[in-house]
């Protein structure tokens, strides 16, 4: 969604080259008593008055805040080190109402970072202090730290109902008690809400407890006043978490009767109640999730915690709750159908996304990391710029300056190595006969051939450029995409055009007067899918392909655990979009071609797990999977993007760079081993896997975490398995048993974490590594390490 301008902001910081200064400390460092200090500032979107006399917790003023919706109290200061320091805190005052919900947020580089924290609702006319870790703020011992923001975030107007922040201070560091080790499951709550867990309480006073903690420096303080603390999380499977572990605390007053119930998609599950709390004194509490209806479902959303009765309890406090990770099986049962074929692979599942920002690309050293990593398919002009960028300027809609890579050095770079294109034309503030001019540039002036083009980028978000009167218009876009294919297929009549699809017919509802009814189920749907197809179908033209974006999570809310157990939706979203295109377009849907033309494992501010061996492992998984749809190409975003500090770089992420990047190598020329980020030599080890031609066959695992998928080479008269770990810390045990194919000796390529370790030390190869192994019969055994990918390709042993 956001990635181009991630990189735009890049690229202008970049020119501008901005020197900062560094400074160190460990006493205590004043942010505001009665007046900013010497170096702070207000960068604040909010109504604020830093001398306001009304309501004051030391001295003469303190900050009063009238906040509208989204609107934020932020402070800033040049970028400075917070090595040495430990934690933010204020005293804060909901004043004469109180109740507003209050989220805190650090800034790198003026960005604010992480997921945050929050705060509220706020006690009317009472002074709270809150001490929040900066490392639950994700800038703890940072160079770039410029500061806070404290955001309204619940989207309502509190300009009427001012609150007050007094005694700002950043303070020394001190010894912490460690949270219990997680061994890969995933946390809930360590300090924060982390992992993309969000408070959706109700009627439910939640603090931060700083002085009585189980571990860290907060807990929840939670006080009940008739309703209940709900912790909420986009639909999780529970597939691989048996348990909820959590640490509860009755503080003074104890003997608060709790219950605790889980909620999917279907509803609320019966709930388990606790016994009494004893005051002052923490109690490890673990629950099984099957016992609270959550055990092996896709679906887990919600976990709530009442008071027994449906009253309200006294304070309490909670610390430290996260899903266990099962122990992994003694033995992974892996089996192989090798003549229950599935598809054919399509060479164009092995894309890149590559943009006009990106000053290295016409180059050898790109045309090298290309054919290294045998690619097959580029994309081009970069995403949401798509719908800006004029190609014959080579500028982006407004801008002045041009871009690095214009069109004929894209060219150069897909036509030397022999790259399927596609090339997304621009609609947002284009015309079709800009877009027929590039067809005829392209396939008939310069006779490049280019196949794939796309109208337009993600055109039923908000976040695209649309100069239409109706901007994001399904009805409006599906007019204007038939004068574009007209008029670009009057000039090659050969090439392919795409229309942008979601996978459902109610996303993107973007105008309420305009409504779709399917023909098949006669509901009436708002989405932009469903008027799309439908004004199709009234118009009489049919795509010849429709083009579909998929990212796993959002910013902030990342989780290892949960990115590599996403991918096996895949085959739900192909088939949502097949009834889709046969629902509304009818016998004419079958001829449309699905694709992906983006992925990658956040849709903004891409943060550590972007260049972690995390995200490689989830592009072999994804890959994996979508083989098994009807999808006909899959591309990666991107090959170069840029890297950036200022995202979540929680250490609850597995991996050693401390920044994030979209794309799979850096710009350095030439590239050496720490220049590939994992996601490149796993895109690199997949062309020992499948590169177009080859068979998908049927193969399962008989554990979640351990990921196996096949293709048999007709050429190569070979089996080829692609084996991924996803568990974090276990050698995993499996047998293999295939049937209908006779083993030989085998070449086994993998890639993991001695290789990752390798980059960041400079020690050992970083490469994928490539051995051979001697099988026979139809059985073996194998142990991949944890986090690895790995290809096992067999050649059929002579009958």
């Amino acid at each position: 969604m956001f990635r181009f301008r991630f990189a735009l902001l890049c690229f202008v910081l970049a020119a501008l080259s901005l020197p900062f200064s560094s400074a160190r400390a460990q006493t205590d460092l004043s942010v505001y008593a009665d007046s900013l200090s010497s170096g702070w500032s207000s960068w604040s979107w909010a109504t604020v008055n830093f001398a306001s006399t009304a309501v004051v917790h030391t001295g003469s003023d303190s900050i009063a805040v009238s906040a509208g919706p989204w609107s934020a109290l932020a402070v800033q200061h040049d970028p400075f080190d917070t090595t040495g320091y430990g934690n933010l805190t204020f005293w804060i005052n909901g004043g004469a109402n109180g109740g507003q919900k209050l989220r805190v947020f650090g800034t790198l580089n003026h960005n604010a970072v992480g997921s945050g924290v929050d705060v509220g609702p706020l006690a009317a006319n009472t002074w709270q202090q809150i001490t929040l870790p900066l490392a639950s703020l994700a800038v703890d011992n940072n160079t770039t730290f410029t500061g806070f923001w404290i955001q309204e975030f619940t989207g309502t107007d509190q300009s009427q109902n001012p609150f007050y922040v007094d005694d700002v201070v950043l303070t020394g560091s001190v010894p912490i008690i460690p949270p219990p080790p997680l061994n890969g499951g995933m946390a809930v709550y360590v300090d924060s809400l982390v992992n993309g867990w969000e408070n959706w309480s109700w009627n439910t006073t939640v603090g931060i407890g700083t002085t009585i903690v189980s571990s860290g420096t907060n807990s929840m303080a939670v006080t009940l006043e008739g309703g209940g603390l709900s912790l909420h999380h986009a639909d999780l499977s529970t597939a691989d978490f048996p348990t909820l572990t959590f640490w509860i605390n009755g503080g003074p007053v104890g003997g608060q009767h709790l219950a605790v119930n889980i909620e999917r998609d279907n509803g609320v599950q019966p709930a388990v109640a606790l016994d009494p709390l004893v005051a002052n004194t923490w109690q490890k509490v673990t629950l099984s999730l099957a016992a609270l209806g959550g055990g092996n479902i896709p679906d887990l959303n919600r976990i709530t915690f009442r008071e027994a009765s449906g009253g309200s309890a006294p304070t309490f406090y909670l610390d430290d709750m996260r899903l266990d990770l099962a122990p992994p099986p003694a033995v992974v049962h892996v089996s192989v159908s090798n003549n229950q074929m599935i598809r054919t692979v399509d060479a164009r599942m092995f894309g890149l996304n590559t943009a006009v920002w990106d000053g290295t690309f016409n180059t050898a050293t790109t045309a090298e990391l290309l054919t290294e990593a045998d690619n097959q398919a580029l994309r081009y002009p970069g995403g949401s710029l798509s719908d800006v960028y004029h190609w014959q300027t080579n500028m982006s809609d407004g801008q002045t300056f041009q871009w690095a890579t214009n069109f004929d050095a894209f060219a150069h770079i897909a036509t030397i190595t022999q790259a399927q294109v596609y090339i997304t034309a621009n609609y947002g503030t284009g015309t079709p006969q800009e877009a027929a001019a590039w067809v005829r540039y392209s396939n008939v002036t310069k006779k490049y051939g280019f196949k794939y083009w796309e109208v337009g980028n993600e055109n039923y978000g908000t976040w695209e450029a649309d100069h239409n009167t109706r901007p994001n218009d399904p009805v409006t876009y599906a007019t204007r995409f038939k004068d574009y294919m007209s008029q670009m297929k009057a000039v090659d009549s050969s090439i392919k055009i795409g229309a942008v699809i979601l996978a459902d017919e109610n996303s993107q509802a973007n105008y309420s007067d305009e409504s779709a009814t399917n023909p098949r189920t006669g509901v009436v749907h708002h989405g932009w899918s469903a008027i799309m197809l439908a004004t199709f179908k009234s118009l009489g033209i049919t795509p010849d392909f429709v083009i579909y974006h998929r990212y796993e999570q959002g910013p902030g809310g990342e989780n290892d655990m949960f990115l590599l157990n996403s991918t096996r939706t895949w085959g739900n979203d192909a088939a949502g979009i097949r009834q889709m295109l046969s629902d509304y377009l009818g016998k004419n849907g079958a001829k449309v071609e699905i694709n992906c033309t983006e992925n990658n494992s956040v849709y903004g501010s891409p943060g550590k797990q972007t260049t972690s061996l995390v995200n490689g492992l989830f592009m072999a998984d994804s890959l994996g999977n979508i083989l098994k749809t009807e999808f006909h190409s899959f591309f990666w975003w991107d090959l170069r993007q840029w890297s950036g500090n200022g995202n979540n770089n929680s250490s609850l992420l597995y991996g050693w760079r401390n920044y994030g990047d979209y794309g799979i190598v850096t710009y350095a020329d030439p590239a050496g081993p720490a220049d590939r980020y994992p996601t490149f030599y796993v895109y690199k080890l997949l062309q020992h896997f499948a590169r177009g031609g080859e068979k998908v066959v049927v193969a399962s695992s008989d554990y979640d975490l351990l990921g196996i998928y096949a293709v048999r080479d007709p050429l190569a008269n070979t089996l080829n398995l692609l084996v991924i770990n996803k568990h974090p810390t276990a050698t995993l045990n499996a047998t293999f048993s295939i049937d209908g194919f006779t083993l030989s000796q085998a070449d086994v390529y993998s890639y993991g974490i001695p290789q990752d370790d390798a980059a960041h030390t400079g020690t050992g190869s970083a490469d994928v590594v490539h051995t051979k192994t001697a099988l026979s019969g139809k059985t073996f055994t194998f142990a991949p390490a944890p986090y690895s990918a790995t290809v096992i390709r067999i050649p059929e042993a002579p009958q």
